[in-house]
């Protein structure tokens, strides 16, 4: 089995990663969470390179089936649609956190 990890700036997506051994799948979500982490993180001073490396985490790995890049692909597009320009919006308003 492969494992899919997500990786999150603060709890704002950012890439998918699904991994077996030596083979990785990367994808990279779209501009829209691109931007509103770099938003997040000037509003919430984190704009510095020590802040801002600070927030990067990876979920716990999540196991999935050995076709990497579908894996991948449907992870990306689950992420797309969870997370909705609006809920975006406010994860950027509560500093990029969803406890708030």
């Amino acid at each position: 089995m492969a494992d899919l990890v997500v990786v999150y700036w603060r709890d704002i997506p950012a890439q998918v990663i699904v991994k077996k051994g030596r083979q990785t799948a990367k994808r990279e979500l779209s501009l829209r969470f691109t931007e509103a982490i770099d938003m997040c993180a000037m509003r919430t001073g984190a704009g510095d390179t020590d802040a801002y490396l600070a927030d990067w985490r990876r979920a716990a790995p999540e196991p999935v089936s050995d076709d990497l890049e579908a894996e991948a692909d449907k992870a990306m597009t689950r992420l797309e649609e969870d997370y909705p320009r609006e809920k975006l919006v406010a994860l950027v308003k509560a500093g990029g956190r969803s406890d708030g």
